[in-house]
């Protein structure tokens, strides 16, 4: 099916998982961890999730934040409500063609996750230009995240596609600092019915990066392998999947 095929396919779906990406189902503000440094943007989101009513939401948060997780969370909320959204991750999307973006506008929310993947290209920049203009005469709610360092006017490049990205309302996403991520792990092993003993705990924080996203993306890995196996999450077993 072509891309055009698909984008028609969108729009007549009553909520929609859209495109060939999937979405954590187990992603929710409620398995988000959060620490008192980004309960204002939580509850922010969840007030725009509730209301969805031609929001422009900019999340801007460094590599390893939970942005993903986050805007993954978003998406099973609107579905939840039965939103008809879009969920595109430009690591994937990329290489797909600006098509991507064409027909979004009559949906209820459009979230495109690593925006910054495609600044600085110009038929990218172009077409971010126009579905943000688009969402804005039909009331759909766009939801971005953005992961790099440097200031936006050191990244977009078309001036215009600027001004309208400036006039977003921006919510920083704090990374969780390593004194929470024993907590954290923990926190996220229990929400997501995650078998995970305390030892097997202690040695994923020593011997992997202690980036707290790649750290879950990990716990999830070693949940569906061990289940796909009927095996139990123990060390050894950890280092088979890990390739410790």
């Amino acid at each position: 099916m072509c891309i055009r095929d698909r984008l028609s396919c969108i729009v007549n779906n009553p909520t929609q998982l859209i495109f060939p990406f999937q979405i954590n189902q187990k992603a929710s503000f409620k398995n988000f961890f959060c620490t008192s440094d980004n309960l204002h943007l939580i509850n922010r989101l969840e007030d725009i999730v509730i209301k969805n009513t031609g929001h422009e939401i900019m999340i801007n948060g460094e590599n390893g934040s939970g942005k993903s997780f986050l805007m993954q969370a978003i998406c099973n909320e609107l579905s939840s409500k039965d939103r008809r959204f879009a969920f595109i991750p430009m690591k994937k999307a990329k290489n797909m063609g600006v098509e991507i973006f064409q027909n979004l506008a009559s949906l209820n929310a459009v979230c495109i996750d690593d925006l910054q993947l495609i600044m600085s290209i110009g038929e990218w920049e172009q077409a971010m230009f126009h579905l943000i203009n688009e969402c804005q005469q039909s009331n759909c709610s766009l939801i971005l995240s953005f992961g790099v360092n440097k200031a936006l006017d050191e990244i977009v490049q078309l001036p215009d596609l600027l001004s309208r990205i400036k006039r977003m309302e921006f919510m920083t996403l704090r990374s969780v600092q390593d004194e929470y991520l024993n907590e954290a792990l923990d926190f996220v092993s229990h929400k997501l019915d995650i078998n995970l003993e305390r030892a097997e705990l202690q040695f994923l924080l020593k011997h992997q990066t202690r980036e707290f996203s790649i750290l879950v993306e990990n716990l999830l890995s070693l949940d569906q392998q061990a289940a796909s196996l009927k095996r139990k999450i123990t060390i050894p077993f950890i280092k088979e999947t890990l390739n410790l």
